[in-house]
């Protein structure tokens, strides 16, 4: 066994020749490797520190300092080291690559979310501050959830109406976001407030108004005190919020899992009132079909429809960017055309 002056002196030569060929190094990834022999796992230094065990506790005290004095030593020679090297290539880099400052920079294009997802960042931050909490339900959904907890059984007549795509396994790409209604009235603990955006499928023929797939948000409020009239208060903020509409009105409607159904109807955006084709010559556009949610709908879930009442709202998301940016196409939302989105 070495004695305590041999083991110092081992590691004092450790430092000298760690010294050496660092100061040497080319360049950074020689001074790497030769760093990581002195410091590594299987350094001579780590040798030393691996046999102290047979030394006693004074001993060891002694070559422990030792050592970590040394390797802080190596570690400063590296570092700086290191910092010449980097200055030296930079300067190369420079040298050997001169920056003509005449040469027109390139333009860097500002990036910006697309016009829906925009808009709907903008719906959710509305809602959001009104207590509405924002849940999610899957795309692929059971004939349970999208029909039957909705009030639309299989004999229904109303279910010829949501043209749905069915699966071969008996599942179906939902037709609306109201089946995540459904999920939370049988999860959720009451009182509520909840939206539910995402997207939705039916069998349609595509034109400028309609897509096989289309965004939806949907919201639904529940408690034991809920009215019509919170209902009407809450949707003309809504629209007012996100379209500037200044003038509304509310029409009979029917939907199974609503009653009273009705629709809201906003002043044309594109003629003002006065009629066109896209209005149908009415002046008005229908964006929010809506109403007091049907009790059967409540029974479904299991909630006494005798001691809870609530309302649910639903809006094509996509028809609420149209009419937001007087786009008459919907289908230019989905192209991909830089040159239209970009306008946005």
């Amino acid at each position: 066994m070495n004695t305590i002056q041999e083991i110092i002196n081992e590691i004092d030569k450790i430092l000298e020749d760690a010294g050496n060929l660092l100061k040497s190094s080319e360049n950074v990834n020689e001074l790497e490797s030769r760093f990581r022999n002195f410091t590594g796992k299987k350094s001579k230094l780590n040798e030393v520190l691996h046999n102290i065990h047979s030394y006693s506790s004074e001993e060891k005290k002694i070559i422990g300092s030792k050592s970590n004095e040394v390797k802080n030593l190596i570690g400063n020679i590296y570092d700086a080291k290191k910092k010449e090297l980097s200055n030296v290539e930079h300067e190369k880099l420079l040298t050997g690559c001169p920056i003509d400052l005449t040469i027109p920079g390139k333009n860097i294009e500002k990036q910006h979310k697309h016009p829906i997802i925009a808009v709907l960042e903008e719906a959710v931050d509305f809602f959001s501050s009104m207590g509405f909490e924002m849940v999610e339900g899957p795309e692929i959904e059971t004939t349970h959830y999208n029909f039957d907890a909705l009030n639309i059984p299989a004999e229904h007549p109303a279910r010829d109406v949501w043209d749905t795509f069915y699966l071969l396994n008996g599942f179906v790409p939902r037709t609306h976001t109201s089946s995540v209604q459904a999920r939370t009235l049988e999860k959720k603990e009451l009182p509520f407030r909840i939206i539910a955006p995402g997207r939705c499928y039916r069998y349609e023929a595509v034109d400028a108004t309609h897509l096989f797939m289309f965004n939806q948000m949907e919201g639904l409020f529940v408690d034991k005190n809920v009215r019509l009239t919170d209902l009407k208060g809450i949707l003309e903020e809504t629209v007012k919020n996100l379209l500037g509409a200044r003038k509304t009105r509310f029409r009979p409607a029917f939907y199974p899992f609503v009653e009273p159904g009705l629709d809201l109807d906003i002043e044309c955006v594109f003629c003002g009132g006065r009629g066109c084709g896209i209005c149908k010559n009415t002046g008005w556009i229908e964006v929010i079909p809506c109403g007091m949610v049907h009790p059967n709908v409540f029974k479904y879930a299991g909630i006494d429809p005798n001691e809870y009442r609530g309302f649910a709202f639903g809006m094509g998301f996509d028809r609420i960017v149209m009419l937001k940016y007087n786009i008459n196409d919907l289908r230019i939302l989905y192209q991909g055309n830089l040159d239209i989105l970009g306008q946005f």
